[in-house]
C-alpha cells in the first residue's frame, strides 16, 4: 500500500510540476510575461524579486503574483489534456536582473534570471547598445541539436536580450497528439526561461488553424491581433520592430490579409513619425520575399519557395517596405542562411559605400534569410552555384544570427555556424540619415 501510495505521489508530482517556461514581453513597459504547463488544473502562482539593481544591491522582498490558466486539449486522447498557465510580472526596471519561480504555491519551478530591460514604448531606457538572438525553422531532431548546444552555452557564458524566432517550432507543434510541441518547448526551457522568447507563426504552426500556436504561446496584444500573437510591433533602444505574419498570406481570406496589411502600415508610418528617437526600422516575418536556391536540383517546393511565392509577397509588400524606408528584413522558411545587399523591384540598388561585409548608408531593405536552425527536413534547399546578384553570402551550415544595435548609426550582424562553433558571415550596416528616401 505505501509503495503504491509513493508511485501515485511521484507521478502527481510529475504532473503537477512546472515545465515548458517561457517568457515574452507585453505590449507594456516594465513588463515580463511567463508562461508554464502543468498536466492536472492547479494555482498559476509567480515569485518574484530584483536580485541586483545598480542602487540596490541586496536582493528585496518576493512578489507574488496570481496567474490564470486554461485547459488544453492538445491531442485526440484524455491523456493529451493539459494546463497552460500564464502571469505577468510588472514594475521592473531596466538596471535590474531579477529572479522568479513559477508553481502553485507547492510545487515550484526550479529558479530562472532574467533582466528588467523590457520594450520602451515611451523613450529609450539609455544609449547602451544590444544584441538579439534571430533564428528560424528549428525542430527537435538531431539537426537542431547543434544549435540547441551551442546557444544554451550562450545563455550561460554570453549576455544577450531576447530571441527571435521567424516562425517554424518543433515540427510540429501538434505533431503526435502535441506531444512534439511539449517536447521542444522542454528543450528551449533553458533560453526561453531566463531571456524574452519573441515568436511569430510559419507554415509549421497552420494545422489546426494555428491553434497550438496561438494556445501555447502570448505575444504582446493590440487591437488589431485579437490576442493571436500573429503579429505586433515593439520598440527597444534605438530600434522599432515588427513581427508579421506572411502565412496569412496562403492561407487567409482577402479581408483577414488587409486587416494585417492595414495595421503594418499604420504600424509602419506611426514608426516614421518617431525615426528621430528610434532609427532603426527592422521586420522578420516567416517567408521571404527574396531569395536563392540551387535550380539545377529537382526541388520544386524551393523553387517554389524562391520562385513563385516570393514574387507574390514582393507584389504584396515590397513597396510597403520600401515607401516606410525598411532597414532589414529578416526571413526564413527556406532551410539555409543567405544575405543579401539592399534590393528592389530584384535589382541591387548601391549604397553611398558597398564592401563584402559592409554597407554605409543603403538605400533600401537588406534581406536576411535565417531558416537553418535545425529541423527534421535538413538540408533540403541547398544554396545555388549561381546566386543571384543581389545575394551576398549563403551557406547551408545549422545556425542562427546575433543582431547587435550599438546606437543611432551602427548595427552588426553575424551568422554562426553551430556545427563549426563559429561566425562565418557578418556584416556592418552603418546609417548616414534616419530613413533613405
Amino acid at each position: 500500500m505505501l509503495f503504491a501510495f509513493l508511485i501515485i505521489s511521484t507521478a502527481s508530482g510529475g504532473w503537477l510540476y512546472p515545465e515548458q517556461i517561457h517568457l515574452s514581453w507585453t505590449e507594456n513597459e516594465g513588463e515580463m510575461r511567463a508562461t508554464w504547463v502543468t498536466y492536472l488544473p492547479v494555482s498559476s502562482v509567480i515569485s518574484f524579486r530584483s536580485m541586483l539593481c545598480l542602487d540596490i544591491p541586496n536582493p528585496t522582498e518576493w512578489i507574488y503574483v496570481q496567474g490564470s490558466s486554461k485547459k488544453f486539449q492538445a491531442g485526440d486522447k484524455i491523456s493529451n489534456i493539459e494546463y497552460i498557465h500564464t502571469g505577468v510580472m510588472t514594475g521592473l526596471r531596466s538596471e535590474c536582473k531579477y529572479e522568479y519561480s513559477v508553481g502553485d504555491g507547492l510545487f515550484w519551478s526550479d529558479l530562472n534570471v532574467f533582466s528588467g530591460r523590457t520594450p520602451d514604448y515611451q523613450a529609450p531606457w539609455d544609449t547602451r547598445g544590444f544584441e538579439i538572438i534571430v533564428l528560424g525553422d528549428w525542430g527537435t531532431g538531431p539537426n537542431g541539436q547543434y544549435t540547441r548546444h551551442i546557444i544554451n552555452q550562450e545563455a550561460k557564458f554570453r549576455d544577450f536580450d531576447a530571441v527571435l524566432h521567424v516562425g517554424d517550432m518543433a515540427y510540429d507543434l501538434d505533431d503526435n497528439n502535441g506531444k512534439v510541441g511539449d517536447q521542444w518547448l522542454r528543450i528551449v526551457q533553458p533560453i526561453s526561461a531566463n531571456y524574452a522568447y519573441m515568436t511569430l507563426p510559419g507554415n509549421h504552426e497552420k494545422d489546426d488553424n494555428f491553434t497550438h500556436y496561438k494556445q501555447r504561446f502570448n505575444m504582446p496584444l493590440n487591437d488589431a491581433n485579437q490576442g493571436t500573437g500573429y503579429f505586433y510591433s515593439f520598440d527597444y533602444g534605438p530600434a522599432h520592430f515588427v513581427m508579421f505574419d506572411t502565412e496569412v498570406f496562403f492561407y487567409y481570406s482577402n479581408d483577414t490579409q488587409q486587416t494585417q496589411l492595414n495595421w503594418l502600415i499604420q504600424d509602419l508610418q506611426k514608426a516614421n513619425q518617431n525615426r528621430d528617437l528610434r532609427p532603426w526600422l527592422i521586420l522578420l516575418s516567416h517567408h521571404p520575399l527574396y531569395c536563392s536556391v540551387n535550380w539545377e536540383i529537382p526541388l520544386l517546393q524551393s523553387n517554389k519557395d524562391c520562385g513563385v511565392d516570393t514574387i507574390k509577397l514582393q507584389n504584396d509588400l515590397e513597396e510597403i517596405f520600401y515607401s516606410n524606408a525598411v532597414d532589414i528584413y529578416f526571413q526564413a522558411h527556406v532551410h539555409n542562411y543567405e544575405r543579401e545587399s539592399a534590393i528592389y523591384h530584384n535589382k541591387t540598388v548601391p549604397s553611398e559605400y558597398d564592401g563584402p561585409h559592409i554597407h554605409i548608408g543603403p538605400k533600401a531593405p537588406i534581406y536576411i534569410t535565417n531558416g537553418n536552425a535545425g529541423n527534421r527536413d535538413g538540408h533540403n534547399d541547398p544554396t545555388s552555384p549561381t546566386p543571384q546578384e543581389w545575394a551576398q553570402y549563403w551557406s547551408n551550415d545549422y545556425g542562427y544570427g546575433r543582431l547587435k544595435i550599438f546606437n543611432d548609426t551602427h548595427l552588426y550582424y553575424e551568422q554562426y555556424s553551430a556545427p563549426l562553433v563559429d561566425t562565418i558571415d557578418y556584416v556592418w550596416v552603418i546609417k548616414t540619415a534616419k530613413r533613405y528616401n
